[in-house]
C-alpha cells in the first residue's frame, strides 16, 4: 500500500483509540453510581467525572504529532484557499475593469494622505492667522496712541488770476 493510504489507517486508528479512551472514561464513571445517594448530587459528581475524562483524553489527543501536523495541513489549506479566491476576484475584477480591493485601498491611503496634509496646512494658517491678528491689534493700539488729524480737508490756496498789466 502506498505512503497516502497507511498514513490515513494510522490517523484512523488513533481517533479510533481517542473514541475508546473517552467512552472508557465515562463508563469507568457511570459505574461509580450508587442507588443511596441522592440524585443531584450524584448526577453533578457523574456530570463533572464524565467532562473531566472527555478533557483529558482530548487534551492528550490534540497534543499529538499527529493533530498538530493536521491542524498545520488544515490551515495551510484554507489560506491558500482565501489567496485562491481573492486571485480569482482579482482577476473578474480585471476583466471587468471594475476596481478591486487592492485599487479602492490604494485610493483610501492617497485620500488618507492628502487629508492629513490638508489638516497639516490648515494648522499653519491658523498660526498665522492668530500672527496676523495679533499685528493688527498692535497697529490698532499704536494708532489710538496718537493724535489723529481732523477730518476736514484742506483747502488748496487760490491760484492768482492774472490781472492785466497792460493798461
Amino acid at each position: 500500500m502506498s505512503d497516502n493510504t497507511n498514513k490515513a489507517f494510522d490517523q484512523a486508528a488513533a481517533f479510533q483509540k481517542l473514541w475508546m479512551d473517552s467512552m472508557t472514561g465515562m463508563a469507568g464513571v457511570w459505574s461509580q453510581y450508587s442507588p443511596a445517594s441522592p440524585a443531584p448530587e450524584e448526577t453533578r459528581k457523574m456530570r463533572g467525572g464524565m467532562l473531566k475524562v472527555l478533557t483529558e483524553t482530548w487534551d492528550q489527543f490534540m497534543r499529538t504529532p499527529q493533530f498538530m501536523e493536521m491542524m498545520k495541513s488544515s490551515l495551510n489549506g484554507a489560506l491558500d484557499l482565501r489567496r485562491f479566491a481573492r486571485d480569482g476576484m482579482n482577476r473578474v475584477h480585471e476583466q471587468f475593469e471594475t476596481p478591486n480591493k487592492t485599487d479602492i485601498d490604494g485610493i483610501l491611503l492617497a485620500i488618507r494622505h492628502v487629508e492629513r496634509r490638508i489638516l497639516d496646512r490648515l494648522e499653519g494658517f491658523e498660526d498665522r492667522v492668530a500672527d496676523v491678528k495679533d499685528r493688527i491689534e498692535a497697529l490698532e493700539e499704536t494708532l489710538q496712541g496718537q493724535t489723529r488729524p481732523s477730518k476736514q480737508p484742506q483747502r488748496k490756496p487760490a491760484k492768482a488770476t492774472k490781472q492785466s498789466s497792460n493798461k
